[in-house]
């Protein structure tokens, strides 16, 4: 079953509970605050909590007295002082709580970010080239970096704010009317306008979020593109051409961005103008009270002022907090549905599970009547009737002219891809039936394109075996022709790879990388064009090496008519066809296209 971010969700599910409920503790302390700031001016002015009219003025007056008197004489410093101490005391109770679910929310969303991107990472391991081509690299590259620490700052933000805002902005509904009907009225007409245009601003924003991604999609690609292909660009003077190209993709990002955010730069301007309103309609309703009232009136509208104020301005904070926060939650969504486009495809290369262990003699390999499209349900196909079969112990050499499918042939062996007709054997079995690990285990394929990876020449090694010994590093070194250079290095096997190899030349990296396939011990070794870089001496001796290895049936690939001459069986290929199929010498006698290519090379070179 394909995994979700869902699902991860509901891993850390008690934590994604707890955290916002431990919040609302923070809450409900922040609620009482003003509530005691008005019973200590009450209390000042009543002296008796019994006389205080208004009910939770009186109640928390009364709890004030039982702590008793710490201040002999001056009753009202008393009150102000014990009344401070339990505002501090909320205060610090509060902060604990609210630095606790600080740390679940740090721990929580980093746990989610690093799963998601685990998981995704596998996923796009598990994925066949085809897989992966429907999403581009630039689209799995923005999904493993901004769209897993979108979902990482969304659940960041949910933890910690979107249960306090909301019940931040509820209580002080109903304390401000318990308060003052009038001021209430007032602040549950402000409280939904304010939410309505800040719900509408969103829904703006939140249809442009997709687009935005996949412009971050746009700059991943280029970039990839521009610093992979850095010596063509300058090889061709065309710094300044993509300097531009590249500049109309970030202006393209940041035109989206920018508009986006102009939407969203509303929300606050908004939210200052209409507190301003309601403050000055909270002093227009209590104006008769303030200037005709009694002094007890206007001390205790006057301390109901400080409170709903105080309410006003929690109100205030909650919605300017409350966009930021589902701003986040709406990238977070928009970065998961993303992502879940990659979690949940199956990928179309899946293992079986059949193995031959047991398999000593026969065809170790053969291809019957294979077709091969690159497009499902396409009549082009890169392969066409594909028919051979190479024994155990035999080395089968492939040529032909550039896009004539070599190294497709390659690709279905390995099974990076799978045949659209036909049937590809392995040991006797369809590959598609073969255990996908077994089968892998037991090829060694030396690529074109050399790839070493960021390390040491030994970790580059160790990658295929992490048991293997110095020994078996320096034998499959000598086989490839590369001992001789590493040697001279005076870190030796620790000497430093940079990132591709960029610190080796081409022939080196292909002797490395022919080396590191032979210490695998592969009962079939495939060799993709991967002496290409390399002197035809140098070529020799390694073909020289690799002859006297025992039970490994090789299969070569080459340009070059010499590389596979000396091989049991030659298959010229000839745009997805097989025009030729035997020895060198018969091949000479029997296919125009082999004598052609042996013409140009040997001959006449």
């Amino acid at each position: 079953m394909n995994k979700k971010v869902g699902d991860i969700y509901r891993k850390h599910f008690v934590a994604l509970t707890i955290g916002p409920l431990l919040k609302l503790i923070e809450v409900v302390f922040d609620l009482l605050i003003p509530l005691f700031m008005k019973a200590i001016i009450d209390l000042n002015q009543y002296g008796n909590p019994d006389t205080i009219p208004n009910a939770f003025s009186k109640n928390l007056a009364k709890f004030i007295r039982l702590f008793g008197t710490w201040i002999p004489n001056n009753a009202s410093l008393n009150d102000a002082i014990i009344g401070g101490v339990i505002i501090l005391v909320m205060g610090a109770i509060g902060f604990a709580f609210t630095m606790l679910t600080q740390y679940i929310a740090a721990r929580t969303a980093m746990a989610v970010g690093t799963e998601v991107r685990e998981c995704l990472y596998a996923k796009v391991l598990a994925l066949s080239k085809k897989d992966r081509e429907q999403f581009g690299n630039g689209r799995i590259m923005t999904s493993l970096n901004s769209d897993s620490y979108q979902i990482q700052q969304a659940i960041l933000f949910f933890i910690r704010l979107v249960l306090r805002s909301p019940a931040i902005i509820l209580g002080s509904l109903v304390f401000s009317f318990i308060l003052d009907w009038k001021i209430g009225l007032a602040f549950i007409a402000l409280v939904p306008t304010l939410l309505l245009v800040i719900f509408l601003v969103l829904g703006q924003s939140s249809k442009k979020y997709v687009s935005i991604q996949e412009s971050l999609d746009d700059i991943s690609t280029k970039s990839n593109d521009d610093i992979s292909g850095a010596r063509v660009i300058r090889a061709f003077n065309r710094q300044n051409e993509e300097k531009e190209s590249f500049g109309k993709v970030t202006e393209n990002y940041q035109n989206k961005s920018i508009n986006v955010h102009k939407i969203n730069s509303l929300i606050n301007p908004f939210v200052f103008a209409m507190t301003a309103l309601i403050t000055i309609l909270i002093v227009f309703l209590v104006r008769g009270t303030l200037l005709d009232g009694t002094d007890s009136e206007k001390v205790v509208i006057s301390s109901t002022i400080i409170a709903e104020m105080a309410y006003l301005a929690q109100i205030f904070f909650a919605v300017t907090q409350l966009p930021p926060v589902l701003l986040d939650i709406i990238k977070g969504g928009v970065s998961r549905k993303r992502i879940n486009q990659i979690l949940t495809l199956t990928p179309s290369i899946v293992s079986g599970s059949q193995t031959n262990d047991s398999f000593n003699e026969g065809e170790l390999i053969s291809f019957k009547d294979v077709y091969f499209s690159y497009k499902d349900n396409s009549e082009r196909y890169a392969l066409s009737g594909i028919s051979f079969s190479l024994k155990k112990n035999e080395t089968l050499g492939v040529i032909g002219g550039t896009g004539s499918g070599k190294s497709t042939i390659i690709n279905l062996i390995e099974r990076f891809y799978d045949a659209s007709k036909g049937e590809v054997i392995y040991k006797g079995i369809n590959v598609k039936d073969y255990d996908l690990s077994s089968l892998r285990r037991e090829i060694g394929l030396i690529n074109q394109k050399s790839r070493l990876f960021k390390g040491t020449i030994r970790s580059n090694f160790l990658m295929v075996n992490k048991d293997l010994i110095d020994k078996e590093i320096e034998n499959a070194l000598k086989n490839a022709e590369a001992y001789e250079f590493v040697n001279k290095y005076d870190d030796y096997l620790d000497h430093e790879v940079n990132e591709g190899g960029s610190n080796f030349s081409g022939g080196q990296r292909q002797r490395l990388c022919i080396a590191r396939s032979l210490v695998k011990s592969p009962e079939l070794l495939i060799l993709d064009d991967s002496t290409s870089a390399l002197d035809l001496l140098t070529d020799k001796k390694i073909r020289t090496h690799l002859s006297e290895m025992k039970d490994v049936t090789k299969i070569i690939i080459s340009q070059r008519v010499a590389t596979i001459s000396d091989a049991n069986q030659i298959i010229v290929l000839d745009k997805g066809h097989i025009v030729g199929k035997g020895t060198h010498e018969e091949l000479l006698k029997t296919c125009d296209v082999y004598k052609e290519i042996y013409e140009s090379q040997i001959k006449k070179g």
